[in-house]
């Protein structure tokens, strides 16, 4: 009686298995990759998204306080109210608030100085310690926003949108006027390079 010998595999099968393996396991890594650089960048754009919503609820803050109060800056210059430009090299927006804490219950007013201002890339605010200042050491700056690509601010009046604030010089208006002269309301645009940009318009009470 014959015995068939046992078929084994080849080196070619081998290698062509070999292959094969490989080519599957490369596509796997491939997706895989892939898949976890997608939830990389969801979670980078839902970190930015939660910064911006930060930035956005602190000056909305802000602005719901503001105050009837010119300011002198450290040149003894009196300041109005409420001042910005869009169209200066680092668009900022300034305004008095009420509101300021004061846990010690210290005499001192609840008013302060508030700026926002794009400055390298950078959203930032800046505190007056005081409200007159006499040098521009006693203003604080803190960083709210990294990589901010544009901020912008505008401002309603007269049915028509201003790149700024005052429409004329401060010394040319009456100085009642400075505590208390705003438009209607404000615009703000903040272009991010992962989220693009966002508008966000607060109304003003009181505004003539």
């Amino acid at each position: 009686m014959m015995h068939r010998k046992a078929a084994g595999f080849t080196l070619l099968e081998i290698l062509i298995a070999v292959t094969i393996t490989a080519v599957i396991a490369t596509s796997a890594f491939a997706i895989l990759n892939q898949a976890l650089g997608t939830q990389t960048n969801a979670e980078q754009n839902d970190r930015r998204l939660a910064e911006l919503q930060r930035a956005m609820n602190r000056i909305s803050m802000d602005l719901q306080m503001l105050a009837d109060r010119a300011v002198r800056n450290e040149y003894g210059d009196l300041l109005p109210q409420l001042m910005g430009d869009k169209s200066s090299d680092e668009s900022f927006i300034s305004f008095t608030r009420q509101g300021k804490r004061n846990p010690a219950n210290l005499p001192r007013t609840e008013m302060e100085r508030v700026t926002y201002r794009l400055s390298e890339g950078s959203l930032v605010r800046e505190q007056w310690l005081v409200l007159d200042i006499a040098s521009t050491d006693q203003i604080v700056e803190r960083e709210l926003l990294k990589d901010v690509t544009r901020f912008e601010v505008e401002f309603f009046h007269e049915e028509q949108w201003l790149d700024s604030w005052p429409t004329t010089d401060a010394s040319n208006i009456e100085r009642d006027q400075l505590s208390s002269l705003k438009p209607k309301a404000i615009k703000l645009i903040i272009e991010l390079k992962e989220l693009g940009e966002l508008i966000q318009i607060y109304p003003l009470e009181g505004a003539g």
